[in-house]
């Protein structure tokens, strides 16, 4: 190209199509937003993949192996009647299936649905994975005390299971098994937890936890794997994709390698989620076509235009293709069968002032004033209002002296500028530098005198000098301004209906304390006693909860009745929440769901939800509750 430049004098540059460019290399991060999904290597190595039936790979002898090997040696006590449950004597079809399925392929990547046993797979994994020796447990730390207290008694009264780190009762020959939080790796003693450790197994229970890249938690664990190449991982969620399937494009190679039936290249998966992921800027579904089989058609009377229906039809094949993957155990029924109705509840009119208020916030001001600086603060803003309050700071007086205001100032000004270029320092993540915290610290290592002389990595931010000397001189804390108690009120009404408790659900830790004194009823936020003390209710009462702290993994089939104040814009958090009643184990004749949607907003975030749902339920195989549910509403279609 240079030599034809040279001799053609004056002669513009041959120009070359990005497109072209990136079918000669493979590189597909050059292609437009909005083209067709193109050939690629990693859609060959895809397409070349082994196909099998789960269901014909393993026979009853196979089975019965398999249980034989992972009973309870005889005399075992059992604790099932003393805890209210049926004895888990057998394992269930698909627990079976992704035992099995692990210990073939050397890891595993599990979408199984909400209440089809993935705690006991989770015990058992390390005991069915050939030479493991030391395995690590990742879960939601609102589960750690339910699992260690409750599950592990529960289980082990029929199932042999692994040493646990720091347990009573250590057995040899059997491995041990650590059980961390996701939220302990997140910290700043997380850093290098897994390097102490050295698992020879991972096993991530709700793996979606994992899903952003960017994050800490995540950096750290995808360094470990990138460190330790033999480490096996099995990443299981009811909700692998909550989005797009980028959520778990990275869990997938490493507990499948090469095996993974998702890009390993970024771009490509970047490419394929253009097609495959909910939303309107999307590209064509192009060379993805290649995973359709002609055998399996879409119903041609389906609503959509034809762009709809293609689209439908290549996450139907990509779903199929993914399924019949080695190592890759999914559910494609839902764990319950019966009526799920949703509906909305109206809480009367709303006072006019929250809806100007909540324009306002939109708009990008706080109703003291306070500009806001991105769409995530306007829009957490307006879902505070639509229950009758905002988030401010406030900066209380010190032994009785108000705050200096020009003090307060400069210390905005210098915390906005170390924190753009922390931001900036965080998009290059290392071992000891992959967190505001750790960094501050090395930040003062780096300033510090007389030098640091360690072997702990410093950072030469250049803002740390200034921020460093007035970030502690401002006291601030966060205060909650109620403009109105109707929203509190109505869902007080809820909870006290007579014979009908239930769940009330909140976003806002302040909204359900609120709420809960003015209906006489617990509030559970979050923190372990509130785990272990939520699973103990009786179902005779209301409860107030935090979606956040216990939307996941618990059993509360003690209600049946749900209100939502708050309505998540996340098809996963609804259906996990859900999960929590309209499970296994549910004796109501039906579950009830009722939710507010009186502002634009809230209705907005319903409306994204069930879109999202769609989504996992045409990418994942399992029926998703918003999509199954019974809706008692003209407007919903």
């Amino acid at each position: 190209m240079r030599l034809l430049q040279r001799l053609q004098t004056g002669a513009a540059p041959l120009p070359v199509r990005p497109v072209a460019l990136a079918k000669l290399t493979g590189d597909r991060a050059t292609f437009a937003k909005g083209q067709p999904v193109g050939w690629s290597p990693d859609l060959a190595r895809v397409l070349d993949l082994p196909r099998r039936d789960l269901a014909a790979s393993y026979g009853d002898a196979d089975f019965a192996t398999l249980e034989a090997s992972l009973r309870a040696p005889p005399g075992t006590s059992c604790t099932c009647r003393t805890l209210g449950k049926r004895c888990p004597s057998s394992l269930l079809p698909i627990q079976r299936l992704a035992l099995m399925e692990a210990a073939r392929t050397g890891g595993g990547l599990f979408p199984i649905g909400v209440g089809h046993g993935k705690t006991l797979v989770d015990l058992l994994l390390p005991l069915v994975m050939p030479g493991c020796k030391v395995a690590v447990l990742l879960l939601p730390s609102n589960l750690r005390a339910q699992l260690v207290d409750v599950d592990w008694h529960f289980y082990g009264g029929h199932w042999r299971l692994p040493n646990l780190a720091g347990g009573r009762w250590f057995r040899p020959g059997l491995p041990v098994l650590h059980v961390i939080t996701y939220e302990k790796f997140s910290t700043q003693e997380g850093t290098d937890l897994l390097t102490r450790m050295r698992p020879d197994l991972i096993v991530c229970d709700e793996a979606h936890k994992l899903k952003d890249r960017k994050s800490a938690r995540t950096g750290r664990f995808l360094r470990y794997l990138e460190q330790h190449p033999d480490t096996r991982l099995v990443a299981q969620s009811g909700t692998l994709a909550t989005r797009t399937v980028k959520d778990y494009a990275h869990l997938a190679a490493f507990a499948l390698r090469d095996g993974s039936p998702l890009p390993l290249n970024r771009h490509v998966v970047e490419e394929w989620a253009a097609a495959l992921d909910p939303g309107h800027a999307v590209a064509p579904p192009g060379e993805l076509l290649r995973l359709v089989d002609p055998s399996h058609s879409l119903d041609p009377l389906e609503g959509g235009n034809e762009a709809e229906r293609e689209r439908r039809r290549v996450r139907d094949a990509y779903r199929r293709w993914r399924n019949a993957t080695p190592g890759v155990v999914a559910t494609d029924e839902s764990a319950v069968g019966m009526p799920l109705v949703i509906r909305t509840r109206d809480p009367g009119k709303v006072p006019a002032e929250l809806l100007a208020h909540i324009q306002t916030a939109l708009a990008g001001q706080r109703p003291d004033g306070e500009e806001f600086v991105d769409e995530l603060q306007r829009v957490a803003c307006a879902r505070q209002l639509a229950s009758g309050f905002f988030h401010r700071w406030r900066y209380p007086a010190i032994q009785g002296v108000p705050q200096d205001a020009e003090l307060i100032t400069r210390w905005f000004s210098r915390r906005q500028e170390f924190n753009r270029e922390l931001r900036e320092r965080l998009k290059r993540p290392a071992e000891h530098l992959d967190s505001p915290g750790l960094l501050v610290r090395a930040a003062i290592r780096a300033h510090q005198s007389p030098p640091y002389d360690g072997e702990l990595p410093t950072w030469r931010a250049a803002s740390w000098p200034a921020w460093g000397d007035i970030h502690k001189r401002v006291v601030h804390v966060t205060e909650a301004v109620w403009l109105s108690d109707f929203i509190v009120k109505d869902a007080a009404k809820w909870a006290l209906r007579k014979g009908q408790p239930g769940i009330v659900w909140v976003e806002f830790p302040e909204l359900g304390e609120r709420i809960a004194k003015a209906a006489g009823v617990p509030f559970y936020g979050g923190g372990p006693e509130a785990s272990a003390t939520i699973i103990r209710e009786s179902g005779k009462r209301s409860i107030v909860a935090s979606l956040r702290a216990h939307g996941t993994g618990k059993n509360l089939t003690m209600f049946s009745r749900m209100l939502f104040v708050n309505p998540p814009a996340d098809g996963a958090a609804w259906e996990q929440a859900i999960g929590r009643c309209h499970r296994q184990g549910q004796l109501a004749d039906e579950v009830e769901v009722e939710l507010y949607q009186h502002t634009a907003e809230l209705t907005g975030a319903f409306e994204k939800a069930r879109d999202f749902a769609r989504f996992i339920e045409e990418t994942e195989g399992t029926p998703q509750k918003l999509n199954l549910a019974s809706y008692n509403a003209a407007s919903w279609p």
